[in-house]
């Protein structure tokens, strides 16, 4: 259903205004000058500047979407309620609350007010830049820096605003702001998206530059800021898609293209969680005595058939440790801690072979077991441990934004989807391999069985590719959720699961549009179907 709203005056007013709130209802009477505020080129360079932090502050919040959109997609699984991890992570799934009063409204509107926050800053600052007495002190070679950085910015936060919401203004530094906007849905959102991104890349290759390290916690000139905006660009044109039939859809020829023009190598920032750099999704999302892997996904790597037997029990039986035995994932994919028990698990000398895509069965791990009533299938004996291993203590050091392997399987998607099949096992390959799998082919051949299947087959390519990428990926990168995005293309979301979300309420209210409206759950829009797994009992 397509929701058509139209900005009042007041309302675009606001969201370009000095202010630049949160809260788009709320006017900030302590910056209301906007030209005195901008008035010098160090106040202008200091908005342009803070807009990569005030995005990153809503994509890896606490308050954001990661740990909730993580459950749904069983990256990982929590019984508590924090950060509604528990509540839009509950079988069956509920439709997203969207009323201002909500005590989960906040995780999936703070993407939406900080991408404006993001928007607004660099609109404004790109429009000061226009000044000749700002632009002559800056001089034209910061001046090209700053308006590249801004293009991409304006890249980057439209197309979060895409990849979650149904629809959403385009606004920019040429917005005639005292006139109405409407709304335009997230396929247009992100066609906009793309284009701010090519403007930065093409006024990346005009000159040399340096950006300020603080600006994006990282070493960044030029030619990588032009290689993350096409990275951005690929995962973006994919991540976008509400269904397989979008995802199939997708320009891959354009996705293959930005994947080859991008990163070579995994881009990584440098947290520090006193300067206002924390990943705080990834902290708590999963930190020891918060976080399991589930067993819906992470299962098929198992060959002793007992996912099969978890699986098999009703919802409320699906126990780790049911009286006929442990549901131990016994598997020669060394991503996985490797013995016939639990207890030769944990102790294997192999505990933690493979660095951050590994998995383990940390002594602890029963902290976790509390609250039956929310789900005793939220429950496994297994743990993601690289967050924890090399984030989780200090909240320092370099957390991965852009994962090569991303951009490698992104890339394998698209011959897939092309049908270039011995290319796709190619890639699958540089991963499956190091990790104690046998090779496949253009065939799919399996001879490893690993993803096995829920209903006991082995995965094909697809299935292969898919795993690779899942495996590869986890907590790296869009909201800390990839998982999401790709399940959402691909059908693997559990059915009734929201696909999107709504425009914030308190912004329709805002601009008197009512009723407020929402996706997802039993007979709502935009709910997913159920998945490609058929898991039981989803169907």
């Amino acid at each position: 259903m397509r929701h058509t709203i139209k900005y009042l005056v007041v309302g675009a007013a606001l969201l370009l205004g000095a202010g630049a709130c949160a809260n788009l209802d709320v006017v900030n009477q302590n910056n209301a000058d906007a030209a005195r505020a901008l008035a010098t080129p160090g106040d202008v360079e200091s908005l342009i500047g803070g807009a990569y932090n005030t995005w990153f502050s809503a994509a890896y919040d606490y308050s954001g979407p990661g740990m909730f959109l993580s459950n749904q997609s069983f990256q990982h699984n929590a019984p508590w309620a924090n950060a509604a991890m528990e509540f839009y992570g509950r079988i069956p799934r509920q439709p997203i609350i969207n009323d201002a009063a909500d005590q989960y409204y906040v995780n999936f509107t703070e993407v939406w007010y900080y991408s404006y926050r993001a928007i607004a800053a660099v609109s404004n600052g790109m429009k000061s830049l226009e000044d000749p007495n700002i632009a002559s002190v800056l001089g034209a070679n910061n001046v090209l820096r700053d308006q590249a950085y801004g293009y991409f910015m304006l890249g980057l936060a439209h197309a979060s605003l895409a990849a979650l919401y149904d629809q959403a203004f385009v606004v920019d530094e040429t917005t005639d702001i005292t006139q109405p906007q409407t709304a335009q849905p997230y396929t247009d959102v992100m066609a906009a998206a793309m284009g701010y991104f090519d403007k930065a890349i093409a006024l990346c290759g005009q000159g040399t530059f340096t950006l300020p390290y603080s600006w994006m916690q990282s070493d960044m000139d030029n030619t990588l800021l032009a290689q993350i905006a096409h990275s951005e660009k690929a995962r973006y044109l994919a991540a976008v898609a509400r269904t397989p039939a979008e995802r199939q859809a997708v320009d891959w020829n354009a996705v293959i293209s930005n994947v080859d023009a991008g990163i070579t190598d995994t881009w990584a920032q440098d947290m520090d969680g006193n300067n206002g750099w924390a990943n705080w999704a990834l902290f708590y999302g999963s930190r020891a005595g918060w976080s399991e892997v589930s067993y819906w996904m992470y299962g098929m790597a198992d060959q002793s058939g007992n996912y099969q037997r978890w699986l098999a029990q009703p919802l409320a039986n699906k126990l780790p440790n049911p009286s006929d035995g442990d549901i131990v994932i016994i598997t020669p994919d060394t991503r996985f801690p490797q013995g016939a028990d639990i207890t030769t698990q944990r102790d294997s000398a192999g505990f933690f072979p493979n660095g951050d895509t590994a998995l383990a069965t940390p002594p602890d791990i029963g902290g976790v077991w509390a609250h039956p009533e929310r789900g005793q299938w939220r429950w496994s004996w297994y743990r993601n441990e690289w967050p924890v291993r090399t984030y989780d203590a200090s909240r320092t050091g370099d957390v991965p934004e852009i994962p090569m392997d991303e951009m490698n399987l992104l890339k394998a998607e698209g011959l897939y989807n092309q049908g270039d099949m011995a290319g796709a096992a190619a890639i699958v390959n540089q991963t499956r391999t190091l990790n104690g799998l046998n090779a496949t082919d253009a065939n799919g051949t399996n001879t490893s069985c690993v993803p096995k299947l829920p209903d006991g087959s082995c995965g094909d390519l697809w299935e292969m590719l898919k795993w690779e990428k899942r495996l590869q990926i986890q907590w790296k990168g869009l909201f800390t959720a990839p998982w999401w995005f790709d399940s959402r293309g691909w059908g693997d979301l559990w059915v009734n699961t929201p696909l999107q979300f709504p425009v914030p309420c308190k912004e329709l209210q805002t601009l008197q549009i009512l009723p407020c409206y929402s996706f997802g759950g039993a007979g709502g829009d935009m709910a997913a179907p159920i998945s490609t797994y058929h898991f039981p009992p989803e169907s």
